[in-house]
């Protein structure tokens, strides 16, 4: 045995490296340090650690030893973890300890797992050709297989009381799995089928392009395939979880299941499970599963869809539409309407675009109550009936990113689809929502020219002056901030004319409270004089309870003459002189000086 004393380099924080160690068997005594890197070592067989940092996890780096058999680890330390690597296959070894995590590289062949939270770590790890085995550990170990099967043997049984790792094995064609822990089958190209007698089994595969059939017992099975000959896949028996990551399976047989997610699955047309089953389905919903499955999709792979879109590749175009219908869930419905109006940009026809919103909006309404797994049918009449609301349930921080992208999208559908343009009056009826007012205010004031938000804005303060009594007390109220700023965008522009004029006016005059309107309103007068003293005029006549629910809270004995300030304050303003035309021109830029792109919060704020 040849001292290492001469090839180690440490460091200050337990680190260490040892390279181009001569000899076959090295023993390291190093209790101040816990990460060591051994490297280039071409004929060394042995290692032994006796003694490492104490209480500290062990850090073991592995590479370009050809010749490595034993790995012995020192006791009393928490699971190591190894990172092996070489330029070839490597000889059968084993490790002897306690490991908590290994990787491993050579040639074609990367492997990493990790022992299960919930088991102890492995006590042994063996890593052999799968026709030459090394005797496996009695139980709580790792075994690793990778090579050629024999010429006459095409399958592997592997023994209960260890985890399992096959990885790069050509020949092998059936598994027959009979541990409880954890089996990892990698790179198995000739696997048609895996059977299980290992309750509580967690079975991962992946790239095993002809797998057709799992059968048996078990816990969790994952399956992610780049590439599948078979079109058709088959979980049998007493399997209760599935996990699918395919973008060419077609079939899938899932008969016993009690949970399913599929991930990118854009090829799979039948799905068999239970009724009861709980399925979720990441960046493609299979058809028949739409009344079913709780459905989300991946934003980067559908940006990737949008750039191929850009560039002219308009095959995935219905996919697209078909995606974002189907993302109704509250915390995705927003970027949904986001992206059908980057749709709209990229100039897509308006009826594809409208009808994809009215899906939305379907199931969005159909599943957002607390009975949304009630599985309630999608057809026309539930549409319909859809159509006769404007309502949305954003979550809080994004309902104006929300309301703006849908009313984009009715201006660009309306001007060709007579559906949208007949659903402008169903907005101008149901807009109830606070945020949904402030967000078409501001689109309109924002918006140059005579505009179809304009015209919508138009028509639904008009429906908010025809609301009861009690409805514009409760908003007179509730208008903590101040929105004539906002409100006089829409009358600085000739688009408005009279009767635009008439409505804006009286909207402002009934949403501000009587100690704002009073400091607000001499200002702009001069903007529509005539509307302005009408208006203002037919307030001061009100009577005397009118003044009384505008007003805020007044000891009885001043109540009176407060409401008589008031009265004659709206008289004053609606008799005063207005600017000359000449003084308004001069004084134009000083006095009505609007920011198109500021927000003025409609109803929510302080004062």
């Amino acid at each position: 045995m040849d001292s290492y004393s001469n090839y180690i380099t440490r460091d200050t924080a337990g680190g260490a490296g040892l390279a181009n160690f001569p000899g076959k068997t090295l023993e390291i005594d190093e209790p101040g340090v816990f990460s060591l890197d051994i490297l280039d070592a071409p004929n060394l067989e042995v290692i032994h650690l006796k003694r490492l940092k104490p209480l500290k996890r062990p850090h073991l780096v592995l590479s370009n030893l050809p010749k490595l058999q034993q790995i012995i680890l020192p006791s009393g330390h928490p699971g190591a973890i190894v990172h092996f690597n070489n330029e070839k296959a490597p000889r059968p070894f084993v490790i002897s300890g306690v490991v908590s995590e290994i990787d491993a590289a050579w040639e074609n062949t990367q492997l990493r797992l990790e022992s299960a939270p919930n088991h102890q770590h492995w006590s042994r790890v063996i890593c052999c050709k799968a026709d030459n085995p090394v005797p496996e550990p009695a139980g709580n170990g790792l075994v690793i297989l990778n090579g050629t099967m024999p010429t006459n043997q095409d399958q592997l049984t592997l023994g209960p009381g260890n985890d399992w790792l096959l990885t790069n094995i050509a020949g092998l064609r059936h598994v027959q799995v009979n541990t409880g822990g954890k089996a990892v089958l990698q790179q198995v190209p000739d696997l048609r089928t895996v059977n299980s007698s290992g309750h509580g089994l967690t079975l991962e595969v992946s790239e095993t392009p002809m797998l057709k059939r799992v059968s048996g017992v078990g816990e969790r099975f994952t399956l992610r395939q780049k590439t599948q000959a078979q079109r058709e896949l088959t979980i049998a028996d007493q399997w209760k979880h599935a996990c699918i990551h395919s973008s060419r399976l077609q079939t899938l047989r899932f008969p016993n299941g009690a949970s399913l997610a599929l991930h990118h699955c854009n090829a799979l047309h039948n799905v068999e499970v239970p009724l009861d089953a709980d399925v979720e389905c990441f960046g493609a919903l299979p058809a028949s599963l739409l009344h079913s499955a709780r459905f989300y999709f991946d934003e980067s792979s559908l940006n990737a869809s949008f750039e191929r879109l850009k560039d002219g590749d308009t095959s995935e175009l219905p996919a697209v539409l078909s995606i974002l219908a189907k993302a109704y869930e509250r915390e995705q419905v927003v970027l949904s309407l986001q992206k059908l109006h980057a749709l709209c940009k990229m100039g897509v026809a308006p009826d594809l675009i409208w009808n994809a919103r009215r899906e939305l909006a379907t199931r969005h309404r159909d599943n957002r109550a607390k009975n949304k797994r009630s599985n309630r049918p999608f057809n026309e009449a539930a549409m319909s009936k859809a159509d006769l609301f404007w309502h949305w349930k954003f979550p809080e921080d994004l309902a104006p990113q929300g309301w703006e992208a849908d009313l984009k999208i009715w201006e660009y559908c309306q001007r060709s689809v007579p559906a949208a343009a007949d659903y402008g009056d169903i907005i101008a009826c149901t807009c109830c929502d606070d945020e949904a007012l402030n967000t078409l205010i501001r689109l309109a004031g924002n918006t140059p020219g005579d505009t179809g938000v304009f015209r919508l804005t138009l028509r639904c303060m008009e429906e908010y002056l025809l609301k009861d009594e009690d409805f514009l007390l409760n908003r007179n109220r509730s208008q903590n901030r101040d929105p004539t700023m906002r409100l006089v965008k829409l009358l600085i522009r000739p688009r408005a004319g009279s009767e635009g004029e008439r409505i804006v006016v009286a909207f402002l005059c009934n949403i501000l409270p009587l100690a704002t309107l009073v400091k607000s309103i001499p200002p702009i007068v001069h903007l529509c004089p005539g509307v302005f003293r009408s208006q203002l005029m037919a307030m001061a006549r009100k009577p005397e309870a009118w003044f009384r629910a505008r007003t805020e809270t007044l000891a009885f004995y001043k109540r009176g003459r407060k409401l008589e300030e008031y009265r004659q304050r709206l008289m004053q303003i609606a008799l005063a002189p207005c600017t000359s035309e000449d003084d308004e021109e001069d004084e134009e830029d000083d006095e009505l000086t609007i920011d198109p792109g500021t927000n003025y919060t409609l109803f929510q704020g302080e004062a």
